[in-house]
């Protein structure tokens, strides 16, 4: 099975970068924090013993279920659920209280679909919202269809959990748009669970394999085009252009955000405090503090990055010295200026400005 040579009757089709919602932060919708909290119940546990212990907030999820988690703490979550509950089929578990909803308005979106196909084409694109920890990527070859779920170096840890209740989540949503027998034909997944191969095909009623160079599910192109009775196009549109505005305008409300854009408003003046940008911004300094931190940012990262964003900018114009540069950007002399360009850029500044120089310009 190749997806080389695609014609009309094959597609290849993924996410369009692995970027993140809060910068160089994968985080996880508190949604499924929630699902995680009811399978830790269901075993006689109390989940929020284990929530303190992964430094979780439980009553600010219930409060505000789209709430952003770093995935490094949701890692902790999952490796104490297990733990504790002493079920490494945990996520398969979970299951039992999966709602449409627990996707947010992708699932719900996914669930108004006309088909299971139709689902995944339009939904896929919006799994970030979920988690955007992973990189989807859906291929139609003949008479199948793949999703593909690769987790990038640089979001690690993730969970095996956390793919294997994306992936069993799912199948459960595709089994509520179609019926309970509902499978997939193949489902594989990277990490080695073979010692409980029986529990996995019994959940997914196919072939599971492990141990496998990706986690994908193949589903037969037959399958996933049958119509679907509560099928509501409308809502499914609705849903995605919401979708769509709430990703916006996510990124716009981080305050990371703002503190940048008034960097780069205010470098050059040399009027870069953090406690005129708080005041900028109507916070208390300690409040901004706070909240950069919470989108695991600091006030000297985010300078940094705007250093290295505007020092790019003027070496494209050849006229402006370097120690001039160095000074604008508020280097105390040119060493520490060429030392920090280093670091950004593994070259020197009169090294980048001799070979990118003209093309910047021209730019």
């Amino acid at each position: 099975m190749s997806s080389k040579n695609l014609n009309a009757n094959n597609f290849s089709t993924s996410t369009s970068s692995p970027s993140t919602l809060i910068p160089n932060t994968p985080t996880t919708i508190g949604s499924w924090a929630l699902l995680i909290a009811k399978a830790i119940e269901s075993y006689g546990l109390d989940c929020h013993v284990l929530f303190e212990q992964a430094n979780i907030d439980l009553k600010a999820i219930q409060t505000n279920p789209e709430v952003r988690l770093p995935v490094k703490q949701m890692a902790v979550l999952w490796t104490l659920a297990v733990k504790e509950s002493g079920d490494q089929c945990f996520a398969l578990r979970l299951t039992q209280f999966f709602q449409p909803n627990t996707y947010s308005a992708v699932g719900l979106a996914f669930a108004s679909s006309r088909n299971i196909l139709e689902g995944l084409e339009h939904s896929f694109r919006y799994f970030k919202m979920t988690t955007d920890a992973a990189v989807h990527s859906l291929e139609k070859m003949d008479d199948r269809v793949v999703l593909n779920i690769d987790i990038p170096p640089e979001n690690e840890p993730v969970a095996v959990e956390a793919i294997e209740a994306f992936m069993s989540t799912l199948v459960s949503l595709s089994r509520v748009m179609t019926s309970e027998d509902f499978s997939p034909l193949e489902v594989c997944f990277k990490h080695d669970k073979s010692a409980y191969h029986q529990q996995y095909q019994d959940f997914f009623k196919c072939s599971v394999l492990f141990n496998q160079p990706r986690h994908k599910i193949i589903y037969a192109l037959a399958d996933i085009k049958q119509p679907q009775m509560l099928a509501n196009p409308a809502l499914a549109s609705t849903l995605e252009t919401w979708i769509e505005e709430h990703l916006n305008r996510f990124s716009q409300d981080l305050v990371s955000t703002k503190v940048k854009a008034y960097i780069l408003d205010n470098i050059l003046k040399g009027d870069i405090e953090l406690e005129k940008i708080a005041s900028a911004l109507h916070l208390g300094l300690r409040t901004l503090q706070r909240k950069l931190k919470a989108e695991s940012k600091s006030f000297n990262e985010l300078l940094d990055e705007c250093r290295h964003h505007m020092a790019l900018k003027l070496l494209s114009e050849q006229r402006v010295p370097l120690i001039e540069i160095s000074y604008m950007l508020g280097f105390s002399d040119q060493s520490g200026f060429t030392r920090a360009f280093k670091r950004w850029t593994k070259t020197s500044p009169k090294n980048y400005r001799d070979q990118h120089g003209h093309k910047l310009l021209n730019e």
